[in-house]
């Protein structure tokens, strides 16, 4: 059995075939249109195009993608960063095109599945697993299932509160954990310490090369990240923690700084503090991974 499995963010849609045996076809990447037709466009045709390369028949697809959405509708709700998204009924339009059944899930809660299923935290029954990039996503995995709450979005720990001072989130809230840890933040601490590099492969680039400006910015980033797992532990304590997406790359460059923060902060409550701390060994596939063995035990 073979699943179309895609990943659709702001910028990009990235999609494969996957097997029930994780084995998976080659990762196709498309930049996405800024608009709701452009997308349905895309769609289309990176769906065609996997479902050629597949070895035989795809039996369903599994789409994931950034919220908030409905994952029992199919379909985005108001979204945080793609307005031109809101309220499209994705799961509808898809099984229309392809007469085939669809799954939609939240993309940091497919990327927890995928961690747990065939990424860095394989085997794992519990686990949090943070997507750090143009946002900050989460997803949590209880006794091997997605935990949602009592709401259909989830848990949204990227709008935790961390503080002020920070700019107004796609949310509607100040201090959210999102406008701390993205892609933004980041930038923004290296130019403020003065290393100014054009995007996050310079700014590995700079730490490589053992620029003090840049280790001083993510000194500062890895410590906000401890505070902001030490918060997340106080109320999951759980002993897995995986950081997929486009930062987990620089996990390596700050996980000194991540347990020093942590134990900092947790030093009168040690069992708070986690077994271990990984980054995504593959983090473009972590998601994808994930709407694999979302769609596969439902169908088998």
């Amino acid at each position: 059995m073979y699943v179309c499995c895609l990943d659709l963010g702001g910028t990009n849609i990235r999609g494969t075939w996957i097997g029930n045996s994780g084995a998976r076809g080659v990762l196709t990447s498309v930049t996405r249109p800024p608009s709701l037709e452009g997308t349905k466009q895309v769609l289309v045709s990176i769906i065609r195009r996997i479902g050629q390369d597949a070895p035989e028949d795809i039996s369903g697809i599994g789409l994931a993608s950034a919220g908030p959405l409905d994952y029992l509708d199919k379909r985005y709700l108001a979204t945080t960063n793609t307005p031109e998204l809101d309220y499209f009924q994705v799961g509808d339009f898809l099984q229309a095109e392809f007469n085939l059944p669809v799954l939609m899930e939240n993309d940091a809660q497919a990327a927890a599945m995928g961690e747990v299923w065939q990424g860095s935290l394989a085997g794992s029954s519990n686990a949090v697993v943070l997507t750090l990039g143009t946002g900050v996503g989460s997803g949590v995995i209880l006794n091997d299932h997605i935990w949602r709450g009592d709401h259909l979005t989830g848990p949204e720990l990227g709008h935790v509160f961390m503080g002020e001072n920070r700019k107004l989130c796609g949310c509607g809230q100040y201090g959210c954990a999102e406008t701390w840890l993205n892609n933004e933040a980041l930038l923004e601490l290296f130019k403020e310490s003065g290393c100014i590099p054009d995007g996050l492969r310079e700014m590995v680039f700079s730490l490589e090369n053992g620029d003090d400006k840049a280790w001083d910015a993510i000194e500062t980033y890895g410590k906000r990240l401890g505070f902001y797992i030490s918060i997340l532990q106080v109320v999951f304590g759980i002993d897995n923690i995986c950081v997929s997406g486009g930062l987990s790359a620089f996990v390596p460059y700050c996980r000194h700084y991540i347990w020093l923060k942590l134990k900092e902060r947790l030093q009168n409550r040690q069992f708070w503090i986690p077994e271990r701390i990984v980054a995504s060994a593959d983090p473009e596939m972590s998601a994808l991974y994930g709407m694999a063995r979302a769609w596969m035990p439902k169908r088998e």
